[in-house]
């Protein structure tokens, strides 16, 4: 079977598991509730708002795109946290959500 190339900024990543319809819904939905929550003003909130992103997009890059934890702390933490993002929002436009 073909793999899915997804591309960013200007690299490619083999997909091996894309995520369901479902699964989509559910992540932008915590993302939602982790903004709604989020105090700016607040260092604790800020701090646990980024380490709960960290651990997000570590699990899909780890799942979709099959990468090590070697592989994911070689990724700069802004570019992980950029590609999970852009591969959730092109599943979710692939899937019309």
């Amino acid at each position: 079977m073909e793999h899915l190339i997804f591309h960013h900024n200007g690299k490619e990543y083999k997909v091996y598991d894309a995520l369901t319809a479902d699964e989509v819904r559910a992540i932008r939905r915590m993302g939602e509730e982790r903004d709604r929550r989020l105090n700016p003003l607040n260092a604790k909130s800020t701090t646990k708002y980024f380490e709960d992103t960290d651990k997000m997009a570590a699990a899909i890059l780890r799942r979709c795109f099959r990468m090590t934890d070697d592989q994911i702390s070689s990724i700069d933490q802004i570019e992980r946290r950029s590609l999970a993002s852009a591969f959730v929002r092109f599943l979710g436009t692939v899937n019309n959500l």
